[in-house]
């Protein structure tokens, strides 16, 4: 996999599946005639209107959602992008219907980085951030990497994941999530109020994780998910000297480096300070853990 868009463009696609995947998220799948290659980690800026709506209407600018998975066939393209209703745009995107169109800008922004020969990984999803996270472990799946998954929520309603029926669900780290099962991998589910899995949080499922015998040397972490989650598991990893990317989330008006809205603050030795601002879109949303400069 290589980080780097090698192209992008504007395509128009058509919905041809719309389920709710829990209380508050909801997945599109999307069929394009074409779409450039593309890396989990990146993502795809959506015209939350009707791409023939001249006067835009409440959403006018494009919302970035990271591309939740890509199937190509001898009929075209499939993506799949889950998306919270935060608004107006994320709202009408929610209330699409299988024949509606919409128009997507992509892929941008920089994708994980594939492990080295011989590594395995470790995969941490937090609400939101499952969609780089799901097609991550199909992809280092299909080419034969060994991956544990970490799937976190504030409760079960919460899981926008499909749990298998488990008794053992409730009160331990159970492997219960359809999605990476399909690519035999196992995941625990943690929640913070005990509803399903582990009572806690993505972190205290990787303390666990990491208090098992392993090669830290090479293991690799991957996570999306909110930043204070982030921001703990790029700790856990520094800790264990584990390497770890993780994808960022931000506002973007453009997802192209134009409106330099989607700042992330970075370690820099070129710098008098040493640190600088880069910008999500084009520097990320993937970034080396060791570089973000938390505040």
């Amino acid at each position: 996999m290589s980080q780097t868009v090698q192209r992008c463009g504007v395509f128009l696609s058509r919905v041809v599946r719309r389920q709710s995947l829990c209380e508050e998220h909801f997945e599109l799948t999307l069929a394009l005639e074409e779409f450039p290659p593309a890396v989990p980690g990146q993502f795809v800026q959506v015209l939350c209107r009707r791409p023939d709506d001249a006067e835009g209407g409440a959403a006018m600018l494009r919302r970035p959602f990271s591309i939740g998975g890509l199937e190509r066939g001898a009929r075209g393209v499939e993506m799949k992008i889950l998306g919270r209703v935060v608004g107006s745009g994320t709202a009408w995107l929610d209330a699409r219907s299988p024949g509606d169109f919409i128009s997507v800008l992509g892929p941008l922004g920089r994708g994980f980085t594939a492990p080295p020969r011989g590594a395995t990984a470790l995969l941490i999803a937090g609400g939101i951030g499952l969609p780089p996270i799901r097609w991550m472990a199909e992809t280092l799946a299909n080419t034969g990497v060994l991956c544990s998954a970490i799937v976190g929520a504030q409760r079960r309603s919460l899981l926008p994941v499909t749990l298998v029926d488990d008794p053992s669900a409730t009160g331990s780290a159970t492997n219960c999530v359809e999605e990476f099962a399909r690519a035999g991998i196992p995941a625990a589910v943690t929640t913070d109020d005990g509803s399903c899995g582990m009572r806690g949080r993505v972190t205290d499922a990787m303390a666990a994780f990491f208090g098992t015998p392993m090669a830290r040397e090479t293991l690799r972490v991957y996570a999306c998910g909110p930043e204070a989650m982030l921001r703990a598991v790029a700790s856990l990893c520094a800790q264990q000297a584990v390497e770890c990317e993780l994808a960022m989330e931000r506002v973007m008006g453009c997802g192209m480096g134009t409106c330099q809205s989607c700042v992330v603050p970075v370690t820099d030795s070129a710098r008098a300070e040493g640190w600088r601002y880069a910008l999500c879109c084009t520097e990320g949303p993937v970034f080396d853990a060791r570089r973000i400069r938390w505040e």
